[in-house]
């Protein structure tokens, strides 16, 4: 091979290592300026404040019982039933973010700081024989480390049986995981069936709910479609599937009313809904 033949196909080389270097770093920078985004740059606390308001506000909240608390956050906000220890319900929305932008999971289960006259301790779980269950699950959150964080507040845990945690439960989990990345948005109601306990854990005497409910809103383009989930804490080897309900029945079952804001017609048809197959297409 002559020498400036050679020389060219080096600097030919050259140029492609260069270019290739260039484009994964304008990736990278990409990627960190839209992950800047989503964790809100590591939100300060006036930041957090203000973000709590904003979501709050968009959030079509389910109607508040009066001796309940009302606590908002920046990711989720929920309604704290001092009585059981924990959430009567939390609301949260899903969006497709790209899963190469989530973070790992970490574990941080601890006391909510603001729940007035606290919340369910780590000790009531201890030995208890049940899971700290989240409602607002850790993976639905896992946009950013502030929002895994918070997800991991002990009043977005409720006392579940083991198995349905880490079974039927985390399986409709990842299947509302499945639907945010073909919708617009979701928004999500998930909490504990609360009357006739199946017992209590704990010094706190958080009750161990016989039940489990989600309720879901989707939105794809212009579209609006509900669902909703019922499924006693218990192990099981049925499909979720099998425990597809309206959410009227949820409500019924609960006592709240979900989406109360929403004007009438548009309620009534996403409520009365128990069809998997209108929800998702």
């Amino acid at each position: 091979m002559k020498k400036s033949t050679r020389n060219t196909l080096v600097f030919i080389l050259v140029l492609i290592i260069i270019a290739t270097v260039v484009y994964f770093y304008w990736q990278s920078q990409q990627e960190k300026n839209i992950e800047g985004d989503l964790n809100s740059l590591e939100l300060n606390e006036e930041e957090k404040e203000e973000s709590a308001v904003v979501f709050k506000a968009d959030f079509n909240l389910p109607i508040e019982v009066e001796s309940h608390q009302i606590i908002p956050r920046p990711f989720y906000t929920l309604s704290y039933n001092k009585t059981h220890e924990q959430a009567d319900w939390v609301a949260y929305k899903m969006y497709p973010f790209p899963d190469s932008l989530s973070v790992k999971r970490k574990d941080a289960f601890r006391p909510d700081p603001l729940v007035d006259g606290g919340s369910a301790a780590l000790a009531d779980y201890k030995k208890s024989g049940y899971d700290r269950g989240h409602l607002a699950p850790a993976k639905a959150l896992s946009y950013s480390k502030e929002s895994m964080k918070a997800s991991f507040f002990l009043s977005n845990m409720s006392p579940q049986v083991g198995m349905f945690n880490r079974g039927i439960w985390r399986f409709l989990e990842a299947q509302v995981y499945k639907w945010s990345k073909e919708s617009d948005s979701l928004y999500v109601v998930t909490g504990p069936v609360l009357d006739n306990p199946l017992g209590t854990i704990g010094e706190n005497e958080v009750s161990i709910p016989r039940a489990y409910y989600k309720t879901i809103v989707r939105f794809k383009d212009g579209n609006v479609s509900g669902i909703g989930f019922l499924l006693k804490n218990e192990k099981s080897k049925q499909s979720y599937f099998d425990f597809v309900t309206s959410i009227d029945s949820i409500e019924q079952v609960t006592g709240i009313d979900f989406y109360h804001q929403f004007n009438k017609d548009l309620q009534d048809r996403i409520e009365k809904n128990k069809e998997v197959e209108k929800f998702s297409n």
